[in-house]
């Protein structure tokens, strides 16, 4: 729903990423423009969205619940009456969510899209409050007591800084579904890692998206990915000798890092891998 705290927040990080990349017109044109998708929001709110909670799917498998909304996490999805596979990740994330699925847990979500992702966490979770956080955070088609939408620009360590600074420091889980670029995803994994609590998990879905495109030999493109190959390993020597002080401090808060690979392709790569980073 319409929470006036959060709208204020949004404008500052729309303001904050437009000012960071030293463009003043662009921050006056995102002000204005931010204040038209608000009011849009607001009026899809009470007139358009559908109520999550008019949905009787809590009663069903996750992977049941991923394809009633219509997300790609599941075995598949409908969009316009056809069918496309999906990433095949509910067998993965059942296994992490099934024994927590009554409990009173904060979770938060990168990239919003129409919100349908949102919708199923937050059906298949029925006691746990939700963020979204998207650079659109007004996109999404549905509407509940229990979803928060925020701005952030997942290429902008500022905006990354003033989420983590805003949000409370005690989510159970965080979900990175968001541009898939691994730059974005590892300024998103070391600036957010710190809002879990502890045994938090962290997941990154697709991974290895880079794969599939030209750069895919970019040491860049690779660092994050074989960080968490390497920690995954937890061979301490092998740490030491690859990684600087503050890599290392960001590894000592992890517990364990499991990455599982989806079905879903793209250009002939499979980019579903999906890793699940725990914190101590």
């Amino acid at each position: 729903m319409i929470n006036f705290k959060d709208q204020i927040f949004n404008c500052k990080n729309i303001i904050i990423f437009s000012l960071d990349k030293k463009n003043f017109i662009k921050a006056f044109t995102r002000f204005i423009t931010f204040l038209y998708k608000l009011s849009i929001f607001i009026f899809k709110i009470f007139f358009i969205n559908k109520k999550i909670e008019e949905f009787s799917v809590e009663s069903k498998r996750l992977n049941e619940v991923f394809i009633h909304f219509a997300t790609n996490k599941g075995s598949h999805f409908f969009s316009n009456n056809i069918k496309h596979s999906g990433h095949g990740y509910d067998a993965f994330y059942e296994k992490l969510f099934k024994e927590n699925r009554t409990k009173n847990l904060n979770i938060m979500e990168f990239g919003i899209h129409h919100g349908d992702s949102l919708a199923a966490l937050s059906s298949y979770f029925p006691n746990a409050n939700i963020v979204g956080v998207d650079k659109n955070p007004f996109s999404t088609n549905y509407k509940s007591k229990r979803i928060r939408t925020l701005h952030c620009d997942v290429s902008s360590e500022k905006n990354l800084a003033s989420l983590s600074n805003y949000l409370n420091k005690d989510y159970d889980y965080i979900i990175d579904d968001a541009s898939h670029n691994p730059i974005h995803q590892k300024l998103t994994l070391f600036s957010m890692f710190q809002n879990l609590k502890s045994g938090g998990i962290f997941v990154i879905e697709e991974l290895n998206f880079f794969q599939s495109e030209n750069n895919k030999d970019d040491p860049n493109q690779n660092f994050l990915r074989n960080l968490l190959i390497d920690v995954s390993k937890k061979s301490e020597t092998i740490l030491k000798s690859k990684y600087n002080d503050k890599i290392m401090d960001f590894i000592d808060d992890v517990q364990d890092v499991e990455i599982n690979k989806g079905v879903l392709t793209h250009k002939e790569v499979n980019v579903s891998e999906i890793a699940f980073i725990k914190k101590k």
